[in-house]
């Protein structure tokens, strides 16, 4: 390990990252909950071609009935799975995405359907009221206590809202942080190096999650970019 992990890690960031202001700006579905919820669980595990295909399918099957998916509301998706015969119909019908959250056998739209119905009871049903509230401990309870869906998921659903002082620490992310300070780097920690090189960089800290891990993913590409249907 080297004696100073941050000046490490900002290091490896100037060294292989270049100028914050080349990185462009995060990704946002600030307007959407739903798209944001799907986004999120979808994407644990998942790679980034698969999402965003189903982004697109999503998007599509809400534009064919008359909707804007970028404004879509909790409610909004929850009545999208009604619509379809329940989360596991939609799965089906119109995600085409069966794929388990991670430790379960159940389907992620029937674990979005639970987080958004727990959201929904606090008063949570929009990305704007998610933002206000994301600090509160029991609205952050109601989406990590989902069987399959945790922290790491719960950081990305809010920095999909646009909450930019949050980064979420998967696998990518401890890598280069790992290969920057010369041991193995685990969530909580992570979170940390990431929140006080990006103070130091004077950015957001999804910001430079966003770098890092558009600089170690295979693809270079997110899940959350606009597809045109």
């Amino acid at each position: 390990m080297t004696s100073d992990p941050l000046q490490s890690v900002l290091d490896a960031v100037r060294a292989e990252l270049g100028d914050p202001a080349t990185w462009g700006a995060p990704v946002e579905m600030r307007d959407s909950l739903a798209l944001c919820a799907l986004n999120s669980a979808h994407s644990l595990r998942a790679n980034s071609t698969s999402v965003r295909n189903l982004l697109r399918r999503y998007r599509a099957h809400r534009a064919a009935a008359g909707a804007d998916p970028e404004k879509d509301s909790g409610p909004d998706l929850v009545a999208a799975m009604d619509a379809a015969g329940g989360p596991e119909s939609f799965a089906l019908a119109v995600l085409q995405n069966r794929t388990p959250l991670p430790g379960t056998r159940q389907a992620r739209s029937v674990g979005i359907y639970e987080a958004l119905m727990n959201l929904h009871d606090l008063g949570i049903t929009t990305a704007a009221q998610l933002r206000e509230r994301h600090e509160e401990r029991d609205v952050r309870r109601a989406w990590v206590r989902v069987k399959g869906l945790g922290p790491q998921s719960w950081d990305y659903l809010c920095m999909n809202a646009g909450v930019g002082s949050l980064t979420k620490p998967d696998v990518m992310v401890r890598r280069f942080l790992t290969r920057a300070v010369g041991e193995t780097v685990r969530s909580a920690r992570a979170t940390q190096l990431v929140t006080d090189a990006a103070r130091e960089l004077g950015v957001e800290v999804r910001a430079l999650d966003r770098a890092i891990w558009l600089h170690m993913s295979p693809t270079g590409t997110e899940n959350t970019e606009k597809v045109p249907s």
